[in-house]
């Protein structure tokens, strides 16, 4: 049974789903909600045909709907869906921004919800929200909110977001109730360190682990006290690579120790992590060291196991910054100029999609670059994958 999110505009998405089918069909039954006269292109295959332009390097529109003209054929073969037309320049944008959000996470749920839902309960989830940058319609911050995985990177569920940055709060606290996710393991960064969002986590039975900063004034000024003290458990790791040598130390401290005000009393407030990070760089010699603060409702009878566990978490939580990196260098989000809200917050999502598409079809993490230059330069290699992660019928 799906389970639905909202956001700000009170638009549910259902992302989460038991059934799993091949993408390709279920894109037949896609909900259409234009008028049915005069229409010439079918939306499941634009949506067939984007993940396929973004899978070969095509970001823009216009290079998108070149690929789709130059490769018709080819994708009526491949696809079987013999009767698609190509798509206008013109025409490709207006048909982008009047998909239906629920209806394309309606469809991705149906087909992938299992494996979605195997990591949700299996993993962390790290969630963030990144802007769409491109969007060119003035006094409308457009932005997608994305949940995760920190093991697989897989992105587990996304919700969209209009406004600033402080609108993230509510939007992400409405996405982690209604995907169900506040009652796994979440991972967030310093602006969600608030008592209304790891209240609702830690009293839905979910674990968090959430970055605490200058946002949290008072909190903080504890945290580094009692950071003073002796630790309750520690643990040490070392990195190297690419000229540097990283040392994190990771102490453990109780939190119920603390005078806290009542307000944080509901959130559930356990264990503080107090992270050390020096890097090394051989080339010019110097070190530079930083100091982090976390804030947890998780805590082990195991002492050692608790401090080991959210260490591991909290590096984890990059995978959600590195998805968003990847989609701004090896997919050009950024630079991808619309005028349409919905356009641009579709066509992140349908990118995560594609990303997700690339993982779920390696058996080691891909190096996204090399793998788009071989589905460009042999694409039965694309055709291929493409099979074996449930998108095309063998």
């Amino acid at each position: 049974m799906p389970v639905t999110t909202t956001t700000n505009n009170n638009e549910p998405e259902i992302t989460i789903g038991a059934g799993e089918r091949k993408f390709i069909d279920a894109l037949k039954n896609f909900t259409d909600l234009r008028d049915p006269r005069g229409k010439r292109h079918s939306l499941g295959f634009l949506i067939t045909a984007f993940i396929f332009a973004t899978l070969v390097g095509r970001s823009d529109v216009s290079g998108i709907q070149r690929y789709i003209a130059n490769k018709i054929d080819w994708l009526r073969e491949v696809t079987g869906i013999e009767d698609a037309t190509p798509i206008s320049r013109a025409h490709l944008p207006r048909m982008l921004a009047d998909l239906d959000w629920l209806a394309l996470s309606c469809v991705i749920s149906d087909c992938f919800g299992e494996r979605i839902r195997q990591l949700i309960e299996n993993e962390w989830i790290g969630a963030d929200g990144k802007v769409m940058r491109g969007t060119l319609k003035s006094g409308e911050k457009q932005a997608v909110i994305h949940a995760v995985s920190h093991d697989s990177r897989i992105d587990v569920a996304q919700a969209r977001q209009v406004g600033d940055k402080a609108s993230e709060i509510t939007v992400m606290r409405d996405f982690l109730k209604e995907t169900g996710l506040d009652k796994h393991k979440i991972s967030l960064d310093a602006h969600h360190c608030n008592p209304e969002t790891m209240a609702q986590i830690e009293q839905a039975g979910g674990q968090y682990l959430i970055q605490i900063k200058e946002n949290q004034p008072i909190l903080l000024e504890q945290c580094r006290i009692l950071g003073g003290q002796k630790s309750l458990a520690d643990t040490i790791d070392h990195d190297y690579g690419h000229g540097y040598i990283t040392t994190r130390q990771a102490h453990l401290f109780n939190l119920q120790e603390l005078d806290l005000d009542d307000r944080w009393r509901p959130s559930g407030l356990r264990s503080l992590v107090v992270m050390i990070r020096e890097t090394h760089c051989f080339a010019s010699g110097k070190t530079t060291r930083e100091t982090a603060y976390y804030l947890s409702n998780f805590m082990d009878s195991r002492k050692v196991h608790t401090v080991e566990a959210l260490a591991t978490t909290i590096r984890g939580h990059w995978g959600v910054e590195s998805n968003n990196w990847q989609l701004d260098v090896t997919f050009n989000e950024d630079h991808v100029k619309t005028k349409d809200g919905n356009q641009a917050q579709i066509m992140g999502k349908l990118r995560c999609f594609a990303m997700n598409l690339l993982r779920w079809s390696s058996k080691k993490p891909p190096n996204f670059q090399a793998t788009i230059e071989k589905f460009t330069d042999c694409p039965d290699t694309l055709v291929s994958a493409l099979r074996q992660v449930n998108f095309l019928p063998d």
